[in-house]
């Protein structure tokens, strides 16, 4: 299985990096193929839909590689950073039939708002959310790099084979869409 770790946000002293390598980590130690993909590397000042840039394609040709998405964000005012709205935003079809897992970061409520917005929103690319990790207090619950607290151990885990599950019952679907993508390309 293949999954691509989407870290959301690029603000400086970000809780998010620490749990996002943490996910990917996991994922590797689970027998996964697991890259990290930071928002840090894709920083767009706007969305570009029909005038494909370098990192627009570079960050499509990992999704296309994907069989799972996770992403790792914190809430920013009852939401999900721009500039993981704007990353998000760079491509659409590429998206269906992805399973996802969302893991929020946030101090006061978990991230429960943005859990919802991200949700809806990715609905709304046709990917779909199937997992879910709600992190309070990173400093409480890390010790360094390592996530102490089994429970939320336990939750990562599961988060893993929810999305394996997934990624296995819609690779059918996945699989036919990027044919079609891939023919629609190479038919330019």
């Amino acid at each position: 299985m293949r999954v691509k770790i989407v870290l959301g946000t690029a603000r400086e002293g970000r809780k998010s990096e620490k749990v996002a390598k943490y996910i990917t980590r996991k994922a590797q130690e689970l027998g996964w193929e697991a890259e990290l993909i930071d928002v840090r590397d894709y920083l767009l000042r706007h969305t570009r839909r029909w005038n494909v840039t370098p990192e627009m394609e570079r960050y499509r040709k990992k999704i296309l590689e994907a069989d799972s998405l996770v992403i790792v964000a914190p809430e920013y005012n009852g939401s999900y950073p721009g500039e993981l709205k704007i990353l998000l935003d760079t491509i659409y079809d590429e998206y269906e039939a992805l399973p996802v897992g969302i893991v929020t970061v946030s101090v006061v409520t978990g991230g429960t708002r943005l859990l919802m917005e991200l949700r809806t929103a990715m609905l709304n690319y046709r990917m779909l959310p199937v997992a879910q990790v709600l992190l309070y207090n990173v400093d409480d619950i890390f010790e360094g790099e390592e996530l102490m607290d089994e429970k939320y151990i336990e939750r990562v885990e599961r988060l893993f084979r929810t999305l394996e599950k997934y990624a296995k019952a819609l690779k059918p679907i996945r699989d036919e869409v990027r044919e079609k993508l891939t023919r629609d390309v190479e038919g330019l």
